[in-house]
């Protein structure tokens, strides 16, 4: 006969009938058992009660404590010799109060580590003296377990689905008078895998219960236990369905079930409240007419979620990144979360969810500048010009882009090279010594008025420097530069013809006074220029007509020949915009190069 079980004649009225009594409890003084036939999920991840595979994220801690209500969890029945007709004979623990203490920790992202202390804070159970049973211990320890799990395959990191193995120790630590505690040590190796469907998951487990070899364990609480469950995910309020059960691995035991329905509510990322409540179909110890279970977490009980899932903390009282809930929109600007570059600014949609920016107020805004903090220019991405000699002065502005110098000298450093006191860039003799006060050249003043002969308007008669070196009586219609003679009046055409207008005469008169006067120009170049208007090669060739016909009045009046040299450009060389009528009539010009021989 199995431990556990007796038989024993009832006689009602004399009938003789012989019944068997399936004792679920040992009888007063023999060891105890475990009635915790449910076990909480000490992680869990996806449930309460049953292993999903999905382990805590590595380095998270959760604990739980749970309150228990049992109704009937260990009755006696007396069956009749044939199996066929049962009597309850006595409710041996009718209510039971527990208390669950769970603890879980993820050592890896792959393994980890759990424990369970049961605490009985109260049972009672019919008077079944007269039949052999003493009172169930009132309260006390029941079975506590410790359990590791390993994580095979992970959702999380793109697998099709969570497969975890686990292997949880039952210690016979509980109370030994009644039925508190099992009296050998459990070993329970499991199988768990699950997978997440959008916004459910289902899950099943399997665990083999195998008592430890001991003189005083009873063979029936050999069994496989399994457990479904089906659960929302990715919602602060979740619910879940439980089916547990278990199956004996000897003759003359029942096997039995528990259906559970639960729910749980994220109060913040470190508490979680839950619920579960059911019924239980069979006769096997632990298994009651209905309990109910009460509790709560705490720890990061916030539920991870996959790559592509919004977060549960996505709610307006809950902190969360806009990175957790791509599908929300944080700064309320139409442009969501996962798709903005601002989440936490307020933008527009043609900007991706930024606002038009500009840090460095250069007119280009921060998105397109390539230097958002230096201001700069459109043609450089909004950096600023490339300074190679780091002068200041910018390189298209530069003189002298590979040697710095101050902006005064347009970027080239102070040289004399003549060792005339007169720096080279403003030199106009830079390579023959001469007098600052002339510029810098050797030239004499014939009339002394401090304006260099090579530069006088009116070099034989005395004048000022505003006035190019004329008296103040006269109006000067030639300046001369360095390069050339800059004309203060148009030299004007018959239009559309090379034929001097008579506009033109006050003008070049004063060119051929220069000329002659100035015989150290020994060569002046009469450059003709027209709009873009027309045929190109009608246009050079009219141009050179023009220069030809200015050259040809100078020598009428007396200049050497030689002296002079006619070009035509064509529009070639626009001084302004042909767009407008002022541009053409710009460009539209005649002008005269002065060719040094220095």
């Amino acid at each position: 006969m199995s431990r556990g079980q007796s038989r024993w004649s009832l006689s009602p009225r004399g009938l003789g009938l012989t019944v068997v009594l399936f004792l679920v409890a040992a009888p007063a003084g023999a060891q105890g058992i475990s009635l915790e036939r449910l076990e909480l999920n000490p992680g869990a991840a996806g449930s309460l009660l049953v292993g999903t595979g999905e382990l805590l994220p590595q380095g998270e801690l959760r604990v739980s404590t749970v309150g228990q209500y049992q109704q009937d969890p260990l009755v006696l029945y007396a069956y009749s010799a044939t199996g066929n007709s049962s009597t309850r004979v006595g409710a041996r623990v009718s209510n039971r109060l527990s208390a669950h203490l769970a603890a879980a920790y993820s050592l890896k992202h792959w393994l980890e580590i759990g424990a369970q202390i049961p605490l009985v804070a109260f049972q009672r159970g019919d008077n079944l003296i007269d039949k052999g049973f003493a009172q169930p211990v009132r309260y006390g320890l029941s079975t506590p377990s410790v359990g590791v799990r390993w994580g095979l395959l992970s959702q999380r990191d793109g697998k099709v689905m969570d497969v975890a193995l686990g292997l949880r120790v039952g210690l016979p630590l509980g109370n030994a008078s009644g039925p508190m505690g099992a009296t050998s040590a459990q070993f329970s190796p499991q199988v768990m895998l699950g997978r997440r469907f959008g916004w459910f998951r289902l899950a099943l487990e399997s665990q083999l219960l195998v008592p430890a070899p001991s003189a005083d364990q009873a063979p029936s609480q050999q069994e496989v236990r399994f457990g479904a469950v089906a659960a929302t995910v990715g919602r602060r309020l979740r619910w879940e369905l439980d089916v547990t059960g278990s199956v004996p691995l000897v003759k003359d035991t029942k096997p039995s079930m528990n259906l559970l329905v639960g729910t749980r509510y994220l109060v913040n990322p470190s508490f979680e409240m839950f619920a579960l409540g059911g019924v239980g179909v069979g006769s096997a110890p632990g298994t009651p007419l209905f309990r109910v279970m009460v509790g709560t977490a705490f720890g990061n009980v916030t539920p991870p979620r996959l790559p592509d899932e919004s977060s549960v903390n996505c709610s307006a009282d809950l902190k969360h990144t806009a990175e957790e809930c791509p599908d929300l929109d944080e700064d309320r600007d139409g442009v969501n979360n996962g798709l903005d570059r601002c989440p936490y600014e307020t933008g527009t949609q043609e900007r991706k969810g930024c606002p038009l920016r500009d840090l460095d107020g250069d007119g280009i805004e921060d998105a397109l500048d390539a230097c958002p903090s230096e201001v700069g220019e459109a043609a450089w991405m909004g950096c600023p010009m490339p300074d190679d000699d780091k002068d200041g002065t910018q390189n298209e502005l530069d003189s002298c882009p590979a040697s710095p110098g101050p902006p005064e000298t347009r970027g080239c450093p102070k040289n004399d090279l003549d060792e005339d006191d007169v720096d080279d860039d403003v030199d106009l003799c830079p390579k023959q010594k001469g007098d600052p006060k002339l510029q810098g050249c050797p030239e004499s003043d014939r009339d002394g008025d401090t304006v260099a002969n090579r530069f006088d308007s009116c070099p034989n008669v005395s004048g000022t420097v505003l006035n190019y070196g004329c008296p103040p009586h006269e109006i000067p219609l030639v300046e001369i530069t360095q390069a050339e003679l800059l004309l203060k009046s148009k030299v004007y055409f018959v239009p559309d013809r090379a034929v001097l207008d008579a506009r033109a005469n006050e003008q070049l008169k004063w060119v051929v006074k220069v000329i002659h006067e100035h015989p150290e120009f020994p060569l002046i170049s009469i450059g003709a220029h027209t709009d873009d208007r027309g045929f190109p090669n009608a246009n050079l060739q009219l141009s050179q007509e023009q220069a030809m016909a200015v050259r040809q009045y100078l020598i009428e009046r007396g200049v050497a020949p030689e002296r002079l040299e006619a070009r035509g450009y064509g529009g070639t060389r626009p001084a302004a915009n042909n767009g407008t009528m002022m541009g053409r009539e710009k460009n539209r010009r005649v002008e005269f190069s002065i060719i040094r021989n220095d």
